[in-house]
């Protein structure tokens, strides 16, 4: 649990710990329907080969299709899952494996450890034809390369834009027919879904993370569920709680969380998977005052909602499609 605890806090601060730098291009907060960035070239064809300029400004010759990859962090696995190109082998690819969209996806995956410290053995022995790193390797670069040609992507890139991750790994891969299909598949449902919540705008809405019913998490704008649940242009327009506004990311404890006076709450994390927890919160005077409690508009997530990749994405938005259609 404590891994798995650490390796969820760091994926939901990450963007938060970057959301200083300046490093994201201006354009990947554009149109849905385009993305630009100085992390890559965009290359057209489907032909081979074809030359990819990673974020490190390097041109790599890509001679043919990648059949075998090496991911060293956790968005890559998703990605390629949703492409349909599992990976060869993946950090923390236990963990990984027990979010709800990707049980049963990489069972053919090796397993390489944690994703700031994989084992070079086990990159070595799954053959890849290309290792997908980040700028946290930075330090294992001159060890990967002796392995497989290294390719990196910024994570702040990713973390901003589930598309624009989506459409770069697919370029990699020679699979860019196949990313705009998922795209448009999940942007229809998105723009369906702001339509039909248009007559509850009047209503709030609170994202909420909590590991153990103790302290909790106010999801605010660096997070790639809150833009799906309140972008006006990407995402399904809802309006957020004064409360989250206020307290972006900031860790509370549980008094703390009588500030949150939304319409309906969205309880997401470990929490939701522990009866003896959820017990002990209904049991709490704080919990049942709270305005989405008293109007059971309380809904549950589990934490494959905040890895933000495309079937992160896709699992949160039907959870949230789903809850508020039946209220």
């Amino acid at each position: 649990m404590p891994k798995i605890k650490g390796l969820l806090i760091s994926m939901l601060l990450l963007a938060g710990i970057l959301a200083g730098c300046t490093e994201t291009p201006a354009e990947n907060k554009g149109s849905t329907t385009e993305v630009a960035s100085t992390a890559a070239v965009r290359v057209e064809t489907t032909e081979w080969p074809r030359t990819f300029k990673d974020a490190l400004g390097k041109e790599i010759v890509i001679e043919k299709k990648p059949e075998k990859i090496a991911a060293l962090w956790f968005f890559y696995p998703e990605i390629l899952v949703a492409l349909g190109e599992p990976p060869a082998a993946s950090t923390d690819k236990e963990y990984l494996s027990s979010l709800s969209y990707l049980k049963g996806k990489m069972d053919s995956s090796e397993e390489l450890g944690d994703k700031s410290s994989p084992n070079y053995e086990k990159i070595l022995s799954s053959e890849p034809d290309f290792i997908l790193a980040t700028e946290h390797h930075e330090k294992l670069y001159d060890s990967l390369e002796k392995i497989a040609p290294v390719i990196t992507i910024k994570s702040k890139d990713i973390h901003d834009d589930w598309q624009y991750g989506l459409r770069t790994v697919a370029e990699i891969i020679g699979k860019e027919d196949e990313a705009e299909k998922v795209i448009a598949k999940m942007m229809k449902e998105i723009i369906s879904g702001r339509e039909a919540f248009k007559s509850i705008q009047e209503e709030t809405v609170a994202l909420i993370l909590s590991w153990d019913g103790k302290t909790f998490n106010l999801l605010g704008e660096e997070n790639s569920v809150y833009r799906l649940a309140f972008d006006k242009e990407k995402g399904l327009g809802l309006t957020p709680d004064d409360a989250i506004i206020s307290a972006t990311n900031n860790l509370t404890t549980f008094e703390g969380i009588s500030t949150v006076q939304a319409d309906h709450i969205f309880l997401i994390g470990e929490i939701t998977k522990q009866e003896q927890l959820m017990n002990d919160l209904k049991q709490s005077n704080i919990w049942n005052n709270l305005n989405a409690v008293k109007k059971e508009n309380v809904y549950l997530m589990d934490t494959s909602a905040i890895t933000g990749g495309p079937l992160a994405i896709e699992y949160a938005l039907q959870n949230i499609i789903n809850a508020l259609n039946k209220r």
